[in-house]
């Protein structure tokens, strides 16, 4: 006789709108950095993620990651050629766990979790990597990263004007977020604080010049076949990354730009330990690591 899942004492089944309630943008941010803490001092294994290519251009995604009390898996699917098709792009679970008992605790929808998680870890590095205060604000793209990292601006910098670029989805996303849509063409004309880029494309989305001096976030491109910053734009800028060893297997933005060795890491701003240049551009790149989903389901397992 086999046990219903959904069952088990204490657990909680989250889908998309509960797990994103359950993920409030300042506490999701302030976990993200007390993850970073804990990763320094070595109190939490966190493995390599294992990568699955699958057909039509997907991956499987599995992330594991254990601290003294919750332990998470990950399975994420991941099909960007599902956008032409009306589906998803991305599918999945992020199950929590007991480590001390091995008790499920939450099974949370894995998407959600994602978007708002990578949203929060850029919010962080926004914290101490911007020059100032973000009031003009260049979001590229239309999909749910792109919807996240809007949302993560709205609630955390109500002060920024957002301003949207991309394809497809961006007149309903527009519509539903309130910001401000932008055509490629009108890139150069503004002098942007903050400039997020969240697309899986292949081909660099920012037209030349656009994003000196700025700081820069690439949040879409996960592989090392997707370059969505230009090229000479990453090689002249101070560059960090959320995590080193995922980014010198996976960061195609970086790869492109000729750099193969570690960068410094969201970890190294937390801890103040790296300088910050005056003058040059900030470029942060983040391709995602268990560690991040840790962050969200302690806060998701504790939002009762």
């Amino acid at each position: 006789m086999t046990t219903d899942p959904t069952q088990l004492p204490g657990l909680r089944m989250l889908d998309g709108p509960a797990t994103a309630r359950a993920l409030p943008w300042a506490l999701l941010m302030d976990e993200v950095a007390q993850v970073c803490r804990e990763h320094h001092e070595g109190r939490l294994i966190c493995p390599p993620r294992q990568v699955l290519p699958l057909r039509q251009d997907g991956v499987l995604l599995v992330m594991p990651c254990m601290s003294d009390t919750l332990t998470i898996t990950k399975l994420v699917s991941v099909h960007p050629l599902n956008a032409a098709l009306g589906l998803p792009t991305i599918s999945g679970e992020v199950v929590a766990l007991d480590s001390r008992t091995g008790q499920r605790l939450a099974v949370l929808d894995g998407p959600t979790l994602t978007a708002r998680r990578t949203a929060a870890v850029t919010m962080l590095a926004v914290k101490h990597l911007a020059r100032r205060v973000p009031r003009r604000v260049l979001v590229v793209g239309g999909g749910v990263q792109a919807h996240s990292h809007v949302q993560a601006l709205q609630a955390l910098h109500p002060q920024a004007t957002i301003h949207v670029q991309g394809h497809q989805q961006v007149p309903a996303f527009v519509e539903s977020l309130g910001v401000e849509p932008l055509p490629p063409e009108s890139q150069s004309r503004h002098d942007w604080d903050l400039i997020i880029c969240a697309t899986t494309s292949r081909v660099p989305v920012l037209r030349p010049g656009v994003g000196e001096g700025a700081l820069v976030v690439g949040v879409g491109a996960f592989r090392e076949d997707m370059v969505e910053l230009p090229p000479e734009l990453v090689r002249e800028a101070q560059v960090w990354v959320d995590d080193p060893v995922g980014a010198q297997a996976e960061a195609g933005d970086l790869m492109a730009a000729g750099l193969f060795q570690p960068q410094a890491s969201l970890e190294d701003l937390v801890l103040g330990q790296q300088p910050l240049e005056d003058g040059r551009t900030r470029v942060f790149k983040s391709v995602g690591c268990a560690r991040w989903d840790l962050a969200a389901a302690r806060v998701a397992v504790h939002q009762r």
